[in-house]
């Protein structure tokens, strides 16, 4: 599972084995170590009640949606699921997206559990 931020948004690629593991109900969990023992921890559960569900304490970011969208869009031909969360006046945008097949980048860039893209497609 791969994470990116940009300006108040927050990205989850997963890949065929992840998104299998999210919708049969296992949580994914991810974590970067720092030197001087801290880490940041990044989650991904289908724990979300009523709708989609973010938080940030103690060095994890815990991203929850419903099971049935996960499982839903699990099983079709989408991308992704989007969501918006009101904070302070704004929104945290929310991207759980498949992870395409990156067809040009070095080898040991390349994930075999890639969802596969079109060839005329870019890396991005």
């Amino acid at each position: 599972m791969k994470l990116r931020f940009r300006n108040n948004s927050l990205r989850l690629r997963l890949n065929r084995r992840e998104v299998e593991t999210v919708a049969s109900g296992s949580a994914l969990e991810e974590r970067v170590a720092f030197p001087g023992s801290g880490s940041l921890a990044y989650i991904l559960d289908d724990n979300a009640q009523f709708g989609p569900e973010a938080s940030f304490r103690e060095g994890v970011i815990r991203i929850s949606a419903p099971p049935s969208e996960l499982k839903q869009w699990a099983g079709s031909s989408g991308i992704g699921l989007y969501f918006e969360l009101p904070v302070s006046g704004s929104v945290l945008k929310i991207a759980i997206e498949k992870d395409l097949e990156c067809l040009d980048a070095p080898a040991e860039e390349r994930d075999p559990e890639a969802f596969p893209r079109s060839p005329t497609a870019n890396c991005a």
